[in-house]
């Protein structure tokens, strides 16, 4: 479980800021780590350089003269495609293998798997780009040596002239000869067509002579006649019938005169049928041979046309700027990629900072120590260095920023249990090299610098440190007072601060538990609260012995030293149970080795008159500020 930090004061982006200065050492690793290894890749990349030549790919005007173009569009999107076509042509297998062999990288012995492999390198190397609305063409090729690609740009752009000039010269004779063997043929069929008309007008011996039109439309003309003249008799002959006989001389003659209409009339058709027939035939044959006379003129042209474009240059294919050689390498772009670089490792090592303070499992704030611990926080203490003239008792120096601290932390103890006159405090901590005897021996020479009596009691019987605190003389202490070899006042020593005694531990002895439960112990407490006002013990720690919790059951309060981000706050919890198991009446958590934040800022703007002018804060026995 992770303790969420606090967003609802109004300088949230100053929390944020607070956090990556706390988790500075990871930004600084993750940043150097990023940069190094993109410093790393991109000196491992190797270099590349670009040549770069220009060319015209244009249609000139002789050959579009003999085109016939249909619309602008069309003659537009045809010539677009076919400047696509020609970048293609560029970029193709034949001209990379026809460069490939022109710089003498491949020839007929080269085994077949490395030509491949070469000329899939040589198209790999180049690039094709079109400057807009030219007919201008860059060709690009990258080479890891300056020469090398200066070399294979100027050999592609030869190889793609001759390939192109050749491929239209060998489309130009492929049509030729296909156009020559097309006209053989059509003339063949063109002398047939025509032989097969004269034979026709030969055999049926007709002559139309611009009259082939007229001839069916007389015929036409008399059978009309004829189909009149023959109504007309059937008509008088249906009369005569009414007047007289069939035998009747007139109606056998109306009969005769009727009968040969109607023979001349069937003779009249069948002419002008057969007539009509033949006029059929002769168009058939006649539009036969006039196609093949139109084919055989089409075909002509288009021979004509061939030949003469082989003198004409149909393209303006032609190198503009060969290239040179490059002088400055193109990769690796040492400049963009450490930019890059810069960019992403300071986003890597924000996003790993984050990830690292949503994963620390520890207390390091007094927010997450009031949430997780449910203690308040009596005092922050940054780190400080210490002085060599009172060993690390800071508190000493008047004004100094570490002096205020502790005189903070003071005067929230005092008003913490406000109802006692006398108190007895035990200072304790969850692992070892917390600072615990630090805060408890700055915090008593606070107290006795503003007038309270104090006594301080070191009760860590297996590494002891306030003797050494104090500069006292390691001799009869604590232990000889509870083993019954010492008096009170043999144990109980001065300091060089006004109004503050100490009993250092005294000869360390083989079974401290033990020391600690005995009654002796409690009646020294109890004796010392009649004489001092704050009685302060420093104790061995609370995580993993049971010396503290021993301890707590014979002080007013505990103050739990907490150094920031170092325990698990389930370790810190099991410590505040145990404490509070053994009847401990916690007074809060001093939260020791801390880093500047706000609080030290304005620790130091208070204390700036007192540096400034080097006052000292009172320190006689009839004064009590808090």
């Amino acid at each position: 479980m992770q303790a969420h930090r606090s967003t609802i004061d109004e300088g949230h982006w100053t929390d944020q800021l607070a956090m990556l200065r706390q988790r500075w050492r990871t930004l600084v690793a993750t940043f150097v780590g990023f940069l190094s290894l993109a410093l790393i890749w991109n000196y491992r990349i190797p270099a590349v350089y670009r040549a770069t030549a220009r060319l015209v790919i244009g249609a000139t005007a002789p050959a579009n003269a003999l085109a016939d173009r249909s619309s602008p569009i069309e003659g537009y999107l045809l010539e677009r495609r076919s400047f696509e076509t020609e970048l293609e042509v560029m970029r193709s297998e034949p001209v990379a293998r026809r460069a490939a062999e022109a710089l003498g990288w491949i020839d007929g012995n080269t085994p077949p798997e490395r030509v491949q492999t070469v000329v899939q390198e040589v198209k790999g190397a180049l690039d094709v780009e079109h400057l807009r609305d030219t007919r201008i063409v860059l060709l690009h090729a990258d080479a890891g040596a300056a020469e090398r690609a200066r070399d294979l740009c100027n050999a592609v752009a030869d190889a793609y002239i001759s390939y192109s000039q050749e491929q239209r010269d060998e489309g130009r004779r492929r049509s030729i000869t296909w156009l020559t063997g097309e006209l053989e043929n059509q003339r063949d069929k063109l002398r047939r067509s025509e032989e097969r008309l004269v034979d026709y007008l030969s055999t049926e011996r007709l002559d139309f002579s611009g009259a082939e039109e007229a001839a069916p439309l007389s015929s036409e003309a008399a059978d009309g006649t004829l189909r009149q003249e023959v109504t007309a008799a059937e008509i008088e002959l249906v009369q005569l019938r009414r007047r007289y006989l069939d035998q009747h001389p007139k109606i056998v003659e109306a009969r005769t005169r009727l009968e040969s209409l109607r023979a001349r009339l069937a003779q009249s058709q069948a002419t002008r049928e057969g007539e009509q027939r033949k006029l059929i035939q002769y168009r058939m044959l006649k539009r036969d041979a006039d196609l093949d006379q139109q084919m055989y003129e089409v075909l002509l042209k288009g021979l004509k046309q061939a030949d003469l474009s082989a003198g004409v240059v149909e393209f303006d294919l032609r190198v503009l700027e060969s290239a040179k050689r490059p002088n400055v390498a193109i990769e690796p772009r040492t400049g963009r990629n450490l930019t890059v670089a810069l960019v992403l490792g300071l986003c890597a090592a924000i996003a790993a900072a984050y990830l690292v303070d949503t994963l620390d499992r520890s207390v390091g704030s007094a927010e997450e120590v009031a949430r997780v611990l449910g203690l308040s926080t009596l005092g922050t203490i940054s780190r400080f260095d210490a002085r060599p003239r009172t060993s690390s008792l800071v508190a000493e120096a008047p004004g100094a920023l570490e002096g205020e601290m502790f005189r903070a932390l003071r005067t929230n103890l005092r008003f913490s249990h406000v109802d006692l006159q006398r108190r007895a405090v035990l200072v304790t901590s969850t692992g070892p090299e917390e600072g615990k005897s630090t805060v408890l021996a700055n915090l008593a020479v606070s107290l006795a610098q503003s007038g309270r009596r104090t006594v301080v009691i070191d009760t860590d019987l297996r590494r002891p440190t306030l003797h050494r605190m104090f500069t006292l003389a390691k001799t009869r202490g604590l232990a000889d007072y509870l083993a019954g070899d010492s008096n009170l006042d043999e144990v109980l020593r001065p300091t060089h601060v006004e109004g503050l005694d100490a009993l250092p531990c005294g000869t360390l002895s083989a079974n401290p538990a033990e020391l600690i439960e005995s009654h002796r112990l409690g009646e020294l407490v109890r004796l010392l609260r009649e004489r001092y006002e704050y009685v302060l013990l420093d104790s061995p720690p609370a995580g993993g012995l049971v010396d503290a919790s021993l301890l707590a059951g014979l002080v007013d309060g505990v103050l739990l030293v907490v150094e920031p981000r170092r325990f698990d706050w389930r370790v810190l919890r099991s410590t505040v149970r145990q404490l509070e198991r053994s009847g401990a009446r916690l007074y809060g958590v001093v939260l020791n080795k801390s880093p500047i934040d706000d609080q030290t800022s304005a620790y130091r703007y208070y204390s700036y008159g007192r540096e400034a002018t080097g006052d000292a804060p009172p320190a006689s026995s009839g004064s009590r500020p808090t």
